[in-house]
């Protein structure tokens, strides 16, 4: 009667191939997995009462201890007995996986010492498909285990890092890194594993993965125990530094969305932010801030665009929004080319190794707080993060800031005439500027109403001025097509933290311009989501005066009653 004991996953014992037998409860189980553990072994009896009440037994421990021998031996038969000093489980590597992993790793350490590589080879690939994960995993918390299934571990880590190193000698390097991606993560103090995939990596291309996996496995010595990397992996990495530009596996590309060809004005921000990003090698970061519709995104991949050539590995944007940080992750993966993992740190620690190797510059569109902005941000390297966000983020630290703010008048009427024509705009400059006016400067209005005026061609400046300026509801009228001014502040609103929302829809029912006393208990909080415009240089606070776009105040209006279309009133307020 043939019996096949496994260890790996839930541990069983199947008789003749048929279903797992019946084990008994709790106790039976784990006596059986000690036994496994050290099968072949002679156990002593103390030890395994040690082992099963965790140096507490009851004063019955031997009887039940014979109780549970007695019940796993109708599932064992003869394999289980005992002999002088304890209780013994005899098993064939055929009979059990452990042993049978043990036993194909013994052959392949013994191959490769007699100078047999491809035969080590086979037995060890062998006995790496036995290995399904940590074994007799549903015991971890049991520490008679520890030291046992420790031992288990290191042999199959060893083993898989004697198979990869003789794998690559055979130059299978494509294999290497399938077989070594879901490991190396998981252990960044192994120079020898580390070392065998960046070779790997190397070799197929990943050059820039491999330098960012290198000194992923640096910091966490220096940080774990206080050491560099030895001589080995310091010599492969010295390697890979010196290998041609021209060897090494290009970057993404230029990923970002189509650079607006009538972007204008912005011309100091756009320095600023040009010369800063363009210097950096240390990772700088921009944050990009400003109220809903002022082009923050437009701003971004402008210069982004303008950037290209300053980041040969790439350019990648990402947009954020409230997206669960594991599916951002997962676009970027797969963007670069890197295969995704449901584990959100796996996910994280991927994207950071494979950024921290290469020069890109990382745009984050839309952020609605910090947390996932931080999440990604490159945790070592030359690459660059440029920001965009209605809110302020001041929680960020060490990065440089651009604040927009809704164009001057010469500037959006240049926009109204990039758009229309200038020729036009030319023909009633007063209509123009009461239209920007009306506009309050803000782009996103601005090019709604110039694709408006661009499809009434038969229109005159001077009637749709008037229209705008009579509208009983301007926000309704910023809307063409899919540029839905109401449709940004509507989303705005979404994702408004409730104490935020309370002190919106508070000032809303007042009429701007506002003085200190009435925004003294918001006006941090409306500041940092752009929706309160402080006023210009330094002011006694009894002086001050505090702006509010007349759009946000006109949607602020409609949902103080809960009239905006799909938002309820909030609770509480």
């Amino acid at each position: 009667m043939s019996r096949l004991v496994t260890a790996f996953g839930e541990l069983s014992v199947r008789i003749d191939g048929s279903v797992p037998a019946d084990l008994g409860g709790p106790k039976p189980r784990l006596l059986l997995a000690v036994l496994v553990s050290q099968a072949n072994n002679v156990l002593p009896v103390d030890g395994l009462i040690d082992a099963l009440w965790g140096g507490r037994p009851p004063r019955t421990a031997r009887k039940n201890l014979q109780g549970y021998v007695s019940r796993l031996r109708r599932v064992l038969g003869d394999r289980l007995h005992h002999s002088p000093g304890g209780y013994l489980l005899r098993l064939e590597a055929s009979e059990c996986d452990l042993l049978r992993f043990e036993e194909l790793s013994g052959i392949g350490r013994r191959r490769h010492r007699d100078g047999d590589p491809e035969g080590a080879c086979d037995a060890l690939a062998e006995a790496l498909e036995v290995w399904r994960g940590r074994p007799l995993i549903e015991f971890g918390d049991v520490p008679y285990l520890t030291s046992a299934v420790d031992r288990l571990q290191e042999m199959f880590l060893t083993a898989l890092e004697e198979w990869a190193e003789l794998e690559s000698d055979r130059e299978r390097h494509t294999l290497v890194v399938e077989r070594l991606q879901e490991h190396v993560v998981g252990h960044p103090l192994r120079e020898r594993l580390a070392a065998a995939w960046i070779r790997a990596l190397a070799a197929t291309g990943r050059q820039s993965e491999a330098a960012a996996h290198f000194d992923t496995v640096r910091q966490a010595l220096v940080r774990e125990l206080g050491v560099t990397p030895g001589p080995a992996l310091t010599a492969l990495h010295r390697r890979l530094l010196e290998q041609p530009a021209d060897q090494r596996q290009p970057g993404p590309g230029n990923q970002l969305p189509r650079h607006l060809p009538d972007f204008v004005g912005r011309a100091d921000d756009v320095q600023r932010a040009l010369a800063y990003l363009r210097a950096r090698r240390d990772g700088g970061v921009m944050v990009v801030s400003g109220p809903v519709g002022v082009g923050k995104s437009a701003f971004a991949v402008h210069v982004a665009h303008l950037l290209a050539d300053s980041f040969p590995d790439g350019l990648i944007m990402a947009e954020l929004g409230n997206r669960p940080l594991g599916s951002v992750l997962r676009a970027l993966l797969d963007c670069v080319g890197l295969p995704g993992t449901q584990n959100v740190a796996q996910a994280l620690a991927r994207w950071r190794s494979w950024v921290a190797g290469r020069r890109i510059l990382l745009v984050l569109d839309d952020a609605v707080g910090q947390q996932t902005v931080l999440a990604l941000l490159p945790g070592s390297g030359a690459s660059c993060t440029l920001v965009t966000s209605r809110y302020r983020l001041s929680g960020l630290e060490a990065v440089a800031r651009v604040e927009l703010a809704p164009f001057e008048e010469a500037e959006a009427t240049e926009l109204l005439g990039s758009i229309i024509g200038f020729g036009r705009v030319m023909t009633d400059r007063t209509a123009a500027r009461r239209i920007v006016h009306r506009c309050e400067g803000l782009p996103l209005a601005v090019r709604i109403a110039a694709a408006k005026l661009e499809s009434l061609r038969h229109v005159r400046l001077a009637d749709y001025a008037d229209r705008l300026w009579e509208a009983p509801s301007l926000l309704d009228e910023m809307a063409v097509g899919e540029l839905v001014l109401r449709e940004r502040y509507e989303a705005f609103w979404r994702d408004l933290p409730q104490q935020q929302r309370v002190a919106y829809r508070r000032l809303a029912s007042l009429t701007p311009p506002f003085r200190y006393d009435q925004v003294i208990a918001e006006v941090e909080e409306l500041h940092e989501c752009n929706l309160l415009m402080p006023p210009a240089g330094e002011v006694s606070a009894h002086m001050a005066a505090y702006g509010m776009s007349g759009f946000a105040h006109e949607f602020g209006r409609r949902i103080t009653g809960g009239t905006a279309v799909g938002l309820p009133p909030v609770p509480g307020s």
